[in-house]
This record gives structure tokens, sequence and C-alpha cells, in this order.
């Protein structure tokens, strides 16, 4: 659910996230509880309510200042999302170097701990008598955020400090490749280490003190894995020319055939999910499979498939020599299928072919297995 927009940042809230709002209310709570001996639940409900409301708000400054920072460094965020494990900011690249690579990292626990102080320097500073709801939710606020910045510092690739030891490594050794497989690795034995606990305390302290600690290491060390993977893959394609990747169009289908002739004669035969629409000698659309399953099988001989395409106009384009790095920046934007990029030459900025996932996930495990 989109909530709104910051800087061009789309601001998302997961429906998971309600969970984080529940687990934090549950948790402030019972601190209530705990600390007053008191049971009203009326009470007892505001507190986890208040709680639950100010830990989501500082997971969204955290991530806000990572994405403000990126965009001062002239990478694009698209897009925060708050979800189960805290929130995420959608940066289409990579940093640039390693120095970019350190701020962006660090200022979002830096923000964390700011928050806290914030909260416990308010609490033990302010000079009249508040209540006991005001108290714990100051000292609760404060703690918490103090723990999310600290353990954001935790060296676990692609945390933030993960990051920071990536941006170090990379800073001393001068390839960036390098650095993430080492954090990534020491994001996988923390991970398990995490992961260890977690069970031993299943053990000895019960069952709710020790399982959310281990979902959290699994969740890290899966995510430790795909981002050496997507760093991986990024790097193999900013190595390689769209030219590379392109896939010509051998077949393509008249403007004017009809629905039934475009299944019998090209999605049939052919065995694929999508075509060029040619008119002349020009390419002037793509058809998708799923244009066509949206016509009625009463009208599939009567529509043409040149009014069911989607116009070449509606696709990003790139010259041909871009690299594959830009070629899944672009498809990582399209929502509509077919997921493709549109290669022109560049002298008479003709259509020469085009690139989809498939292309693209080729194209990595073969030049992966044979550089």
């Amino acid at each position: 659910m989109k909530i709104g927009k910051i800087k061009g940042i789309v601001i998302s809230l997961h429906i998971s996230t309600l969970l984080i709002i529940g687990l934090v209310g549950f948790y402030a709570a019972d601190f209530y509880a705990t600390l007053t001996q008191e049971s009203n639940i009326f009470n007892l409900i505001i507190v986890g309510l208040i709680n639950g409301l100010i830990i989501l708000f500082s997971i969204l400054i955290h991530e806000l200042t990572h994405s403000l920072i990126a965009q001062k460094y002239g990478l694009k965020v698209s897009e925060i999302e708050l979800y189960l494990f805290g929130g995420v900011s959608k940066i289409e690249q990579e940093p640039n170097n390693p120095k970019s690579e350190l701020v962006i990292s660090i200022f979002g626990p830096i923000s964390s701990l700011l928050i806290g102080a914030i909260f416990l320097a308010t609490l033990f500073l302010i000079p009249f008598r508040i209540n006991a709801i005001l108290i714990v939710t100051l000292l609760y606020s404060g703690i918490t955020n103090i723990g999310l910045g600290i353990f954001n510092l935790i060296p676990a690739y692609p945390i933030d400090g993960g990051r920071v030891l990536r941006a170090i490594l990379w800073n001393k050794r001068h390839d960036m490749l390098s650095a993430t497989k080492t954090a990534s690795k020491v994001g996988h034995y923390i991970a398990y280490g995490l992961m260890g606990y977690g069970f031993i305390s299943m053990l000895f302290f019960g069952l709710l003190n020790g399982l959310w600690l281990v979902i959290i290491a699994s969740f890290l060390n899966n995510q430790s894995r795909h981002a050496y993977i997507q760093t991986l893959n990024e790097f193999t394609l900013s190595k390689l020319s769209v030219k590379q990747l392109i896939r010509f169009p051998e077949v393509a289908i008249p403007f004017n055939k009809t629905v039934s002739e475009a299944i019998q004669n090209y999605f049939i035969p052919y065995n694929k999910i999508y075509f060029p629409v040619i008119q002349g000698e020009n390419i002037v659309g793509i058809i998708h499979l799923e244009d066509i399953k949206r016509v009625s099988i009463s009208q599939r001989d009567e529509i043409i498939v040149g009014y069911l395409m989607k116009k070449i106009s509606q696709f990003p384009t790139l010259s041909q020599n871009k690299t594959g790095k830009d070629a899944l920046i672009e498809l990582k934007k399209m929502k509509d299928r077919p997921h493709l990029v549109i290669i022109k030459d560049n002298i008479q900025n003709n259509i020469i072919g085009y690139i989809g996932e498939d292309d693209i996930l080729t194209s990595l495990k073969f030049f992966q297995n044979n550089i």
C-alpha cells in the first residue's frame, strides 16, 4: 500500500508491517506492566499502539536517511518499503565508489542512535513530572531505537554494518566484487551464529525468546546470499554490451492477422509467449500471450493483432552502445508484461532487436560459466 511520496521516493507499507506494530506493541505493553505493576487493559493498548507506531516511524526515518544521502550521490531511489523485517530503500544501482557506499550505509544506524538518544535525553532532562505512559514510551522507544542502530552496525552483509565492511574492503582492495564476496561470507557466519544462539535460547529461555532470533538469522542468511548474487549479476552485465545480449526478431506477426491466425500460425507452432508485430517492414509493437487470452473465443476470428499489441513507444529503449546493466535497470522498472527493452542502432535510430528477462538470465549463465 502506497502511503505517500517524499523527494520523489514512493513510501509503501507491506501488510506484514502490521506484525511489527503488533510485536513491538506487545513487548512495550509487557514492559509497561512489568515496570508499573498495572493491568489496566486500556493503558496497555495505548502504550502498545503508541510504541508500535513510533518504531514504524523510526524505521522510516532510518531508511529515508539512506535514500536522501543516496540521492545526493546521484543514485536513483524509487521506493522505500516497510515490511516485517524493518524496511528497505530500493536504490536502483550500486554506489559508484567506497566513500559513497560508506556514507550512505553509516548514516542509517546513526539516525536510529540519534532518535534513541533524543528519547532518553527527553526522559531524563525533562524538568517537570510526567505520567507513567509517557515515561515508559520515552524509555522503551529510546532503548529500541538504540538497539536498532546497534543491530544494523553488525558487519553482516547486506545490512548496514555489512555494507560498511564492504566499503572498507572495497577501498583497500579496489575490487568491489571481491569485497562483496568477503562481506557476504561474514554475513553468513554471523547469521549461523545468531541462529545457533536462537536455538539455545529456545531450549533454555523459552520458545518465543529464541524463535524470533532464528527467523531473523534465517532471513539474514538468505539476504546475504541473494545480495551477493545480485551484485555478481550486475557486475557481469556491466561488462557486456547490449549487442552481446540482444535477440534479433526471427519471426514476426503481421499487423492485420486475426487473433485466431496468430494462435494457430505463431503461438502454438513456435511455443513462444510473445512476438513482435510488423507493419510493412517496421516493428510497431509486441503482442503477448496474456493479451491474446483476454479475447473471448467467439471474437478471435474478428479482432486483429494490431489492435491488441502493446506499441513500441510503450517500451523503454536503449542505444546499442549501452551495457547489459543498463538493460537490467530498465527491465526492473517495468510492471506490465512482456518485460522487454527495445534496442536501436546509433546511426539511423532503427530497431535492431530487443532484450527480455530470459535473455538476461541466459547470458548470465553463459558468461559467468565461461569468463
